[in-house]
């Protein structure tokens, strides 16, 4: 699930769907359908997540068994409610991230380190 967006497609703002920008030098680019500058298809502070993005995540975060949080504050809502959402439903939860967060009291690990250096230890510690 892209719960923030994806920076690698433009989305129209005016008709709020997501479209392939038409080959050219304009920068913004610009909407092939209505002429309107693009912008990318991300979540901006202050916007909204997508609703049915969301919900998929939620539902996804109650169903698994294990959750890695990974490089995030866990300040913002409500993406950071997504752990505590698996723990309550009896996932383990793995917290990798330089600094405390609110989640690490409730983590079931915390792996202090940057999400860069510590990911590739893991999956070559998991999978040789």
């Amino acid at each position: 699930m892209e719960l923030h967006g994806n920076i690698r497609r433009s989305r129209c703002p005016v008709e709020n769907v997501t479209v392939e920008p038409a080959e050219t030098d304009n920068l913004p680019p610009i909407c092939p359908n209505c002429g309107s500058p693009l912008r990318p298809d991300v979540v901006w502070f202050g916007e909204a997540l997508p609703v049915a993005e969301l919900e998929a995540a939620s539902t996804a975060a109650r169903s698994c068994d294990f959750l890695l949080s990974v490089g995030t504050s866990g300040l913002v809502y409500p993406a950071a409610s997504l752990p505590h959402e698996a723990l309550e439903s009896g996932a383990t939860v793995v917290e990798i991230n330089p600094d405390p967060t609110p989640l690490s009291a409730r983590a079931d690990f915390v792996v202090r380190g940057r999400a860069g250096e510590v990911l590739p230890r893991l999956v070559a510690a998991a999978f040789g």
